[in-house]
Parts: C-alpha cells; sequence; structure tokens
C-alpha cells in the first residue's frame, strides 16, 4: 500500500511539473503599466526586428507594445481591454477566400491563415472597444476585407498601373500618393503630392461602404482610407510604409503623431 501510495504521489508530481512546463512556455498576459501608453501590435516582421514597434517607442519612448500573434486568439479581447489602441501591420497576402475570390489562390503568395483569424478577430473587438486602429499596407487591405470590401489579388496581372508599387529583389520602392485635400487626416500636408515607401503587389479593388478614400497613388489606387462616419472611431489606414525608415518619407512622424494622438484621447 505505501509504495502505491508513493507511486501516486509521484505521478501526481510529475504530471504538476509538465503542466507547469506548458504554461510557462506560454507568453504571460502582459499588465498594463500605468504611466504609459499600451499599443496593440498584430504581428512583427520578426522577433529581433520588431520594426514597427521601433518606430512607436521612436515617436514616445514610454510606450509600451504587446504582439498579438505571440498569444492564442481566444485571449485577444482580454489583451485588447488592456490597451490604448490597435495597429495592424504588413506582411503575408490575405488569403481570398475572405473575400469571394478562392480561385485567385494562385496569383497570392504565402498565406498565414492563423493571422488572418486572429487580426480579423483584433479588429472586430477593436471597433467594438472604439480602440484607435492604424493599418499599415496589408493592415489597410485588412480594413477593406474587413468591411466587405475586396482586393486585386495582384495588381501587375488584374490592372494597367503604370505605378510601380513593388520592386524585385527586396521589394522596396518609393512613389507619389495625391492626398484628397478636403479630407486627408493629416490636414497640414493635404496640399501637395508626396512620396512613400512602397513594397505590395495587391490592392482594394472593391471599397467598402463604411468606408472613406482620402489619398490615391497617380494611377489611381487607393492609398489612405478612413470611415466615411467620423462617428464610427478612429481609422486610419495606408497602403504605404510609415515604418520603413530607409524610404518612410516626411508623412512618417505626423502620421505616428496622429495616432498616438488619438490613442492618448
Amino acid at each position: 500500500m505505501r509504495t502505491l501510495k508513493h507511486f501516486h504521489q509521484l505521478v501526481f508530481f510529475l504530471l504538476s511539473w509538465l503542466i507547469s512546463l506548458q504554461i510557462s512556455a506560454q507568453p504571460e498576459m502582459p499588465a498594463r503599466p500605468a504611466d504609459k501608453l499600451r499599443i496593440a501590435v498584430s504581428w512583427e516582421r520578426s522577433p529581433e526586428s520588431h520594426q514597427y514597434s521601433k518606430w512607436l517607442l521612436e515617436a514616445d519612448a514610454n510606450i509600451r507594445t504587446v504582439v498579438l500573434y505571440e498569444y492564442e486568439i481566444d485571449e485577444i479581447p482580454a489583451i485588447l481591454d488592456s490597451c490604448d489602441a490597435l495597429l495592424l501591420t504588413g506582411g503575408n497576402d490575405i488569403y481570398p477566400g475572405l473575400y469571394g475570390r478562392e480561385a485567385d489562390t494562385a496569383r497570392c503568395g504565402i498565406f498565414n491563415l492563423r493571422r488572418d483569424t486572429l487580426e480579423m478577430a483584433a479588429l472586430t473587438h477593436a471597433l467594438e472597444s472604439k480602440l484607435p486602429v492604424l493599418g499599415i499596407c496589408r493592415g489597410m487591405q485588412l480594413v477593406n476585407v474587413h468591411q466587405g470590401g475586396t482586393l486585386f489579388s495582384d495588381l501587375p496581372d488584374e490592372t494597367d498601373c503604370d505605378t510601380l508599387h513593388r520592386t524585385d529583389g527586396d521589394g522596396w520602392t518609393q512613389h507619389l500618393i495625391f492626398p484628397d485635400k478636403t479630407v486627408f487626416p493629416l490636414a497640414d500636408f493635404s496640399r501637395k503630392a508626396h512620396l512613400v515607401a512602397s513594397n505590395h503587389h495587391q490592392g482594394i479593388d472593391k471599397l467598402a461602404k463604411s468606408l472613406l478614400v482620402v489619398a490615391r497613388s497617380e494611377d489611381g489606387l487607393p492609398e489612405a482610407i478612413v470611415f466615411e462616419d467620423p462617428d464610427k472611431g478612429f481609422l486610419v489606414a495606408v497602403q504605404w510604409h510609415p515604418e520603413w525608415k530607409p524610404l518612410a518619407g516626411e508623412l512618417s512622424k505626423p502620421l505616428v503623431a496622429l495616432f498616438l494622438e488619438a490613442a492618448l484621447a
């Protein structure tokens, strides 16, 4: 009997140890600092670069960022409830089935269905909670898809656009964007064209009814969108890359300042 009792104790100890290892392997739910803005960043290019987080921190060193992709999807609402704003970042193509074009998969690059699901859930919760949202590149496309719009799966193949939005090699290029002078959210920068960093082969085709285009490239492709009804909350999404320092352009700093001002409000 004593041997059996010791055996049960050993099994209990080993199970407890294994469970504790599994729990410790998951990132801890970050505590909200009382004196810092917290920005939810949907995804980063790599754990080493944290390019989007660095862009935010260069604007305000007191910011704390939390990368949502490091957590389980069912944890996202609770994390967002502890945040002041959501940044939807660039990256993989969005699965075309989400906007009714499953047949276009051959025109697309690599998909990440977990990321698609996580970011759609994050955006839903953020909008319901009236969290300020900024979308960058893929992030702008995701906003449009979330609201019921569609995308060109491959601009060179589906359009006659003559603006270079991506190059061979590392993909990065620059082109001009033209703000709508009456509704561009960066009012002080609305009266002239601006050079921006670009690296994408997809773009908005059918615009969701809830959205308004506030800047375009020379070929007419939407480059910035907002909610048509401002009472729906702060939402700005851009097709260019303000965080890409080598080519960011003069809109980078005012855009992050606008976003952080909304997060503070």
